[in-house]
Formats: structure tokens, sequence, C-alpha cells
């Protein structure tokens, strides 16, 4: 596979995005032996092709370069002229992927320009962030309708030997210096700038319970010699200003803190290698910094005031236990979630590659479809199948059940829970085919409705919910969180429902592939809600469409399979629904269903074999605990926590 990375900067220009390609690089040729090209306006031919030029005279000669090379993939990084050579490209070889990474905010003055701009996000192939916040702030700002994924940085764990570190802090006259709190990071956007104003001021606090402490800042830039002027009027000899560092590891290995304090970041890879390093951090509450540090868990979150940003760091320069477990803390998450191998993983489904995926299988209990009929034959004969498979394979399988079924099918539902299996909420029926089309008042009453006759059938108080045809909305997000449901299973990326051609009903076309938090206005965009969403995963093979039972009829075996292995999700969803494992009733049916119902179970047998040998099948309650990285609000300890609470006696 070729892939072309088309990026405005190469080295020796520094900088988040640099590191960011010749990280994700230098992966993709070491784990998946993908030749990588990288075409660049600035920077030296060390490895890449500089083109030069304005950005206009770019977007022309990287399109000709990128004619020469013919890549499968594209992958345009920063800025609108890396993806504007990509999409000419494109023009001429359709078939070519192109992924464009958004490293920033993109806030062009002109009305024009955005328009321009949204145009050109438009006609991507993938949209991905370094941050669920950047992407959500990039999907409402552009309206986005392409598909989305967030894609953090990787970080090498670096080190420096004794001697190195030393040299360092003789250069630099730092060897007397303690406690050091340490910033790296560009001079050049104001924003920026202001938030180290603020951990400016904060020193005057600092140094007057620790008079020999000092701030180091590394980075260059624009607004570098008013921020001198001003710490020399704040605290005179109480900040050294390093310039621009080739290697800031010896700096960071030596801080005592290290403090992003910012007002403007997408997701700082400094903040990573501090982490890296082992660090105790304090951080802004800003971008996408609260989805890696969890304030007083690996870090502490601040507001961007001096007064607390200095509360923060004399708690850490106070306490040598507080400061290593967060920097313990710290160091695990980033040698877990982010490192170089993790980061080119998410990319390369995207870039057309197949991988080994976690697996849910998961089941929805409903009337028999479509119409839905008046008939249950899917829970009377195809479920008995289903949990026969199950066990045959060992496979734990999450289940949804709308609970007009409660009652009349009780010990389905009992027997699906005491095998082990997990058991969520459907929705009261599939009549209402579209909670999306209702209001917040009537989802919060009939999900409680749902919820509740469920939990008087079994015992068992649903956590995890799917809207019936995939149709949830902000609402059902508030619905679910009031009612204490820890996650949602609802959104399908690529799919939009439309009345008469001009009413949509839902629109989750741009949504992440990977668990997020969603947005209580908008579902399809990630937020700040207490609930976990797990997209059920596009078909790359049937885009708008899940991967189901359905499709393996369909398809067969291998195109299944291989759609999971293509498919760009961290946790890849298998959908089945029970009247899919029954022949088509004797009566006008669609002409997908002829094709996706048929009784006989072997090709599903073979499938859930092959399954467990290609793949890692998973549920979604076990997944819950990798959801760390999103960011917290505090909830996620209790939802783990619940987890390991033994399930009171089931009614027999």
């Amino acid at each position: 596979m070729k892939v072309a990375m088309v990026t405005p900067y190469w080295f020796p220009v520094r900088g988040g995005l640099t590191s960011y390609v010749s990280s994700l690089t230098d992966a993709l040729r070491k784990y998946w032996a993908i030749k990588v090209y990288i075409i660049a306006r600035e920077g030296e031919p060390n490895g890449a092709t500089i083109i030069g030029g304005t950005p206009r005279e770019f977007v022309a000669r990287a399109a000709r370069e990128l004619d020469r090379i013919e890549p499968d993939a594209i992958h345009a990084h920063g800025h609108w002229y890396a993806l504007s050579a990509a999409l000419r490209h494109k023009r001429r070889r359709s078939e070519v992927r192109v992924v464009f990474t958004i490293h920033t905010q993109l806030d062009p003055e002109l009305v024009t320009r955005r328009l321009v701009l949204a145009r050109l996000l438009s006609k991507a192939n993938t949209l991905t962030a370094v941050s669920q916040d950047l992407l959500a702030r990039t999907s409402e700002a552009y309206r986005i309708s392409v598909r989305t994924r967030v894609t953090p940085p990787g970080v090498l764990l670096r080190t420096s030997s004794p001697e190195q570190t030393r040299g360092f802090q003789i250069r630099y006259e730092l060897l007397d210096r303690r406690p050091i709190v340490a910033f790296v990071g560009p001079l050049t956007y104001e924003r920026k700038c202001e938030g180290i104003r603020q951990l400016i001021a904060a020193m005057t606090t600092i140094r007057s319970r620790f008079p020999g402490s000092v701030l180091v800042i590394a980075g260059d830039g624009s607004y570098r010699a008013g921020l001198e002027a001003h710490a020399t009027r704040k605290v005179p000899g109480g900040v050294t200003f390093l310039g621009d560092v080739p290697d800031p590891t010896p700096l960071l290995l030596v801080a005592d803190v290290y403090a992003h304090i910012s007002f403007q970041e997408g997701l700082p890879l400094a903040l990573l290698e501090a982490m890296a390093a082992g660090k105790a951090i304090v951080a802004s509450r800003v971008g996408g910094i609260p989805e890696v540090i969890r304030d007083g868990e690996n870090g502490f979150l601040v507001d961007g005031d001096s007064t607390q940003i200095a509360d923060r760091i004399l708690r850490l320069l106070a306490s040598e236990t507080l400061a290593s477990r967060f920097g313990s803390q710290s160091l695990r998450d980033v040698s877990s979630l982010y490192g170089p191998r993790q980061c080119a993983e998410r990319f390369v489904p995207l870039y057309g590659g197949k991988l080994p995926r976690k697996v849910v299988v998961s089941v929805d209990l409903e009337r028999d479809y479509p119409g839905p009929q008046e008939t249950h034959r899917g829970l009377e004969e195809a479920v008995p199948k289903l949990l026969d498979l199950f066990r045959k394979h060992g496979v734990t399988a999450n289940f949804f059940a709308t609970s007009d079924l409660s009652t009349r099918y009780a010990d389905v539902l009992r027997q699906i829970v005491r095998e082990g299996h997990g058991l969520g909420c459907h929705g009261e029926s599939h009549s209402v085919s579209y909670l999306s089309a209702r209001s917040f008042d009537w989802q919060l009453e009939s999900i409680k409705r749902a919820t509740e006759s469920i939990q008087t059938s079994t015992g068992i108080r649903p956590r995890g919910f799917r809207a019936p045809n995939f149709s949830a909305n902000g609402s059902t997000i508030r619905a679910l969180k009031r009612l204490g449901y820890w996650y949602d299973s609802s959104v399908l990326p690529g799919r939009r429902v439309r009345k008469l051609r001009t009413f949509t009903l839902l629109d989750t076309r741009p949504a992440p592939s990977d668990p997020y938090r969603p947005s209580q206005q908008n579902v399809a965009v990630p937020g700040t809600s207490g609930v976990i969403e797990f997209p059920v995963t596009e078909n790359p093979m049937s885009p708008g469409g899940p991967i189901s039972l359905g499709f393996l009829h369909t398809a067969g075996l291998d195109q299944t399979l291989e759609a999971i292995a293509t498919s760009a999700s961290d946790v890849c969803v298998f959908l089945i629904h029970p009247w899919e494992l029954l022949d088509p009733p004797d009566r006008r049916v669609p002409k997908w269903m002829l094709a996706g119902c048929r009784s006989d179970s072997t090709l599903l047998d073979g499938f859930l074999k092959q399954l467990k040998v290609d793949h890692e099948l998973t549920t979604f309650e076990a997944q819950l605990e990798k959801v760390h990285f999103l960011p917290a609000h505090s909830e996620k300890p209790a939802m783990i926590q619940a987890l390991s609470v033994p399930r009171p006696g089931l009614p027999q």
C-alpha cells in the first residue's frame, strides 16, 4: 500500500503537526510496511519532497507530485491547501481515499473563505481531528456530513542519559534552580500566549513559598518578546525563556511540574510528552485537554485564573506523594492509549487496510420485522438457536429488548441474563419508528416505562439502550442521563433518514466511529454527556448500513469478515435480529429480506467460529472500563464500580 502525506511543514520546522506526521509515518512503515511519501510546503528535503511556493502554487505542484506517485490513499494535514491538493488528484483518480486531519481550530475570518473550506471538507472521504472537542467544534461550524474519527497523536516514551540531562541544566543555568515548572509550546498564537501570561502571574505566589522556583518556557514565536517583558515586570528572575529547543525531553525530565496553560488548544503534543515523562500536570480546561487529563486522577485542570493555577502547582510542589501518583497514572495512560502504534492503527482502515478488531455481538429483540408484524417467531424459534450457538462458541452478547416483550417473554429474558449476556432496553416497541421525531418529555416517559417494565420482569435494571431504527437524538441522550443509563448504542454513522425528501428525521452521517460522549443537543457530535455512545459500526461495503446477520446471509462469510477487518471503529458491532434467522414469510416482502433471512444457522455457526480466530470478542460493559480517555466529568469511577456489584437473584 502507498500513502502520501501532504503537510504544510516538515523538519527542521518544529511543532505538533510536524511531530504528528513524523511519528505516524514511522509507525506505518514499522508495523505495517506501508510505503509512505512526504510532500511538504516548508522544510528541508530530508526524506520528503519540498514543494515551496504560495499556497495556491503548492496546490498545483503537490497535485502533480501525487499524479506521479499514484498513492492508494492521501492523508492531508492541517491547512486548506494540503486538502485542496489531495482533492485535485482525486478528481483524476476517484478511487483514491482522501483523509484530512485537523490539528487546531479552523477559523478563516472571511465568510467566503469559510464557505470554500466547508466545500473542501465535504469532499474528503474521512475527516479526523486530534481531539473530540476539536471535532465537535468543526462539525458544528461547517455542518460536516462526511465520516469522522478522533485521532490523537502518538507519543514515544523518550529517555535522556544523566550526562545529557546535566548538560542541559548547565547550558541553561538550571543546575541550582529548584523547583522547576515547565511549559513547552510555540509562542505564536494570542489565545495560547494569554494563558502563559496567567502562568507567569501565578509564579509571583509560587515564588513567595519557594523563592528558588523558576518557570522554564521552551518555545519561540512572535509573542516571545512581549512575554519576556511581562515576566521581567511581574517576576524578575523567575522565568527563563529557552527559545526553540530541538528536543524538550531533558527539560521535561528535570521539571517538577509541567503546566500547560492556554486558552486555545486541540490536543497539545507537549502535554502528552510530559505525561510520557511521568510528570505531574496542571493544565487548562480547554480543547482536548480534559480528554486526557482527569482532574484529581492524573493531574489538575484549571480555568485559567492565576490564583487557581498557583494553588494547584503549590499543592503538587508541597506533596511529593501526590505528584508521584499523578505522574505514574499519566505515564500509564500514555503507554496504553497514545503510543505511535495506537495512533497509526486508527488510520490503517481509513487508508483501506485491514486490522483485527474488538467485536461486540449485539442482538435486538423485537417483534418480527419488517412491519413490525404482530408475530414473535424470532423470539420463539430463533433465540434458542442463538443461545445454543453462543454457548458453543463461548460468546457473551449484548441483547436489547423492547419492553412489550417483557411480560409475555419474561422467561426468555431471564434466561439471557442467567447465561451471562448483557440485557439493555430497546424502547417500548418498534411501533414508534423514530424517537427523533418525539419530544424530550415524551421520550423520557416512554423510556422510563420501558426500563421499569424490563426491570420488573428480570430483576435487572437496564443500563444500556438502543433506540428503534437507530433513531436517538439529543433528547434521547438527556433522557438516558436522567434515568441513570451508562451507555447508548443507537448512532449509526453514515445514516440519514428523510421524510418526503424534505424533512430530515435523523442525520448521523458525521458521527465518530469510535466510542464517545455525545452532545446533549446533537447525538452525532461529541460533547460532555455522562452517557457513553458506542456507535453501531457502519458497513464499509454497504455505506449507511450496519454489519449484520442479514449482510452475512447476503454477502457470505468472507465479505462479512472483511467488512469487520476494514471497519474504522475501535469497537466493531455485529448486529443480529432474531427474525433474520427465520425463512422469509409466505407473503410479499422486500428483496433484501428474501436474501437476508434464512433459518439455517450453519453460516452463522461458521462465522462465529472464525470471528474468534480473527478478532477479539468483547461486550459493551467490558469496554466501559476503557473509556477513561474520554472527558470523564467524574462519572466514570462510579460507573465502573457499579460493574463489580453482585447481581441480585433473578425471579424464576
